[in-house]
């Protein structure tokens, strides 16, 4: 009976959040700009509020040079999707595609982009092992850069892009995984996100410069992006058409990754966060977006449920999203300010992950994160519990003080019966209860 008090607690405070957060999300941003395209769009990168640049099907790329009043199309001389763009400044960028349909006068493999004047000539080179295709580009700087993609594997450059090497994976790690993102937070420190779906969502890491990676699987789909909060906070995000997106994070640089999902279904296809705060993911026609650094996270459709491909903020004020059929969204806070939204809600001080995998049989793990403490929660006290169906308990993982982490708790249910269990996290006063399946 304690189980279902709790359940019906949490069922009201659910909804009477989600009527709070329906109001003001009638206040969001997200404004439909009157686009002259037809072709699907998938690229979306600005280097400043003035200038940016979107690409998609037909080798189609187009740049602003103010704030999307006007966008002037560019040449490429390719009729394959653009995969990816990156640019330095206004002038150095990137990009790649594939070529599926070879001709006389190229091979299959990526289509390497490059540009000196900021698209208004783009040379178009093959990338040297035609049995890549890179769907990720990233440079630090003009001369150095990494690239990522099928079957596997980073790629690393030091003059520009004109040699290609393929960098080591340290020895303890031997699945190769399609890399879907890369990006550094200093000259040392770098990420990718990847993986293979049905198979495996994974995250690598360096802390060399990028001359050898540390491949982690954290999840079961691949992960498409992501988004370094700090040195130690990093969001990534993805999913499947069966399972619905899902993110993983970290709060310590890697270490250890907390698996969770996101509640609608559709794949998560790029994050980015406008404050330090408020973070936004594209999912189809839908949006999901935080308040509190990631710790939660809430849905909405797009305006007039447009399907968006990927977005970007240039600050706090401005921000891009794209999609299929020429769909250009843009974000402007200066219209309707919320700005302060999350003040109005208090800083969650632990959130519980659904256990992986789900079902099982007989072992599952749970993890769940303790944030700092507040005046909302007193952490003195952690437990975790687990109940049957008919709320009776019939496990106690956790039952002490613990600090602010992440934790990971391995649950045996070699000696339960099949059936539908229910695990709750206790902090002070307050508790979350997930379900999860045995089966034998």
């Amino acid at each position: 009976m304690l189980l279902l008090k709790y359940l019906k607690i949490n069922l009201i405070c659910i909804l009477i959040i989600f009527i709070f957060l329906n109001n003001l999300q009638a206040q969001n941003q997200w404004f439909v700009q009157n686009s002259q395209f037809t072709v699907n769009l998938s690229e979306v990168f600005f280097i400043n509020n003035n200038t940016g640049w979107i690409a998609g099907d037909s080798g189609k790329i187009y740049r602003t040079n103010n704030q999307g009043v006007n966008w002037n199309s560019q040449f490429t001389n390719i009729d394959s999707r653009i995969e990816n763009i990156f640019f330095i400044d206004e002038n150095k960028g990137w990009a790649v595609s594939w070529n599926i349909f070879p001709d006389s006068s190229s091979y299959l493999g990526t289509i390497y982009l490059t540009t000196t004047n900021g698209g208004l000539v783009w040379q178009k080179t093959m990338f040297p092992d035609s049995n890549r295709f890179l769907k990720t580009i990233f440079f630090k700087d003009s001369l150095n850069g990494f690239a990522g993609g099928a079957p596997g594997g980073i790629f690393k450059t030091s003059d520009g892009g004109i040699r290609w090497n393929l960098t080591a994976l340290d020895t303890t790690s031997k699945i190769v995984l399609p890399v879907e993102s890369i990006q550094f937070y200093d000259n040392l420190t770098g990420y990718a996100s990847g993986g293979f779906r049905d198979l495996a969502g994974s995250m690598w890491s360096t802390t060399n410069g990028g001359s050898v990676w540390k491949i982690s699987v954290v999840g079961p789909e691949p992960l498409n992006d992501f988004f370094i909060n700090n040195f130690s906070k990093i969001i990534a995000v993805g999913g499947d058409f069966e399972f619905g997106s899902s993110y993983v994070k970290t709060t310590n640089s890697g270490t250890n990754w907390l698996y969770d999902t996101l509640g609608v279904f559709g794949v998560a296809r790029a994050i980015d966060f406008r404050t330090a705060n408020e973070g936004w993911i594209a999912i189809g026609d839908k949006f999901s977006y935080t308040l509190d650094t990631g710790n939660s996270w809430r849905s909405t459709y797009t305006p007039d449920s447009l399907r968006i491909q990927d977005l970007c903020f240039t600050d706090s004020l401005f921000g891009w999203a794209v999609g299929d059929n020429g769909t250009i969204l843009k974000y402007d806070a200066t219209i309707v300010s919320v700005e302060n939204l999350n003040e109005s809600l208090p800083a969650l001080s632990f959130s519980l992950s659904q256990n992986y995998p789900n079902p099982f049989n007989p072992n599952t793990i749970i993890y769940y994160e303790l944030h700092s403490q507040n005046k909302y929660y007193n952490t003195d006290n952690v437990s975790l519990k687990v109940y049957n169906i008919l709320g009776a308990e019939v496990a106690t993982l956790v039952n002490k003080y613990q600090i602010p982490g992440i934790y990971k708790i391995d649950f045996d249910g070699s000696n339960f019966p099949n059936g539908v269990y229910f695990y709750e996290l206790k902090v002070g006063e307050f508790s979350q209860v997930r379900k999860m399946l045995l089966l034998k």
